[in-house]
């Protein structure tokens, strides 16, 4: 059976949609952000090859665990740090988000450690925190 265009073009809306939609409930994108014209706008692209736009004047910020691996942190276009890190076999993950509402770049404390914290201002004037637990995992948000 064929559809007519228009009833393909209304599914492929519907269906872009709802992915859309999942995602904004996720809270998690595979990207900082997307932007038509990055730099005209103030947006930088990761570098590394890794895609993803973030806001030029926060910078990216680096670090390196004890095995050599490494991780960076931006502050996206949605002004939420997000992060990329890189797997033992040299590949990388998808982008994650930390979340946050900030208005600095982040600052790493505890580079070539296991246990590194992140740091940046939030829209709030504060310092907010992250530590990374021996687990590997991050804590939440905390001033």
């Amino acid at each position: 059976m064929t559809f007519p265009s228009a009833i393909l073009r209304r599914s492929a809306l519907a269906a872009t949609t709802l992915a859309l939609a999942g995602a904004a409930l996720t809270g998690v994108a595979s990207a900082p952000a997307q932007a038509a014209t990055p730099q005209a706008a103030g947006y930088c692209h990761v570098g590394g090859g890794l895609g993803g736009d973030y806001i030029c004047e926060y910078g990216e910020a680096w670090m390196t665990y004890p095995e050599g691996n490494r991780q960076v942190f931006v502050i996206g276009t949605d002004f939420a740090v997000w992060t990329r890190w890189q797997y033992a076999g040299g590949g990388w993950s998808d982008w994650n988000s930390f979340g946050g509402k900030l208005r600095s770049g982040v600052r790493i404390d505890g580079n070539n450690t296991w246990t590194p914290t992140i740091s940046a201002v939030g829209d709030d004037g504060e310092r907010w925190y992250r530590h990374r637990l021996s687990s590997g995992s991050w804590t939440g948000w905390q001033r």
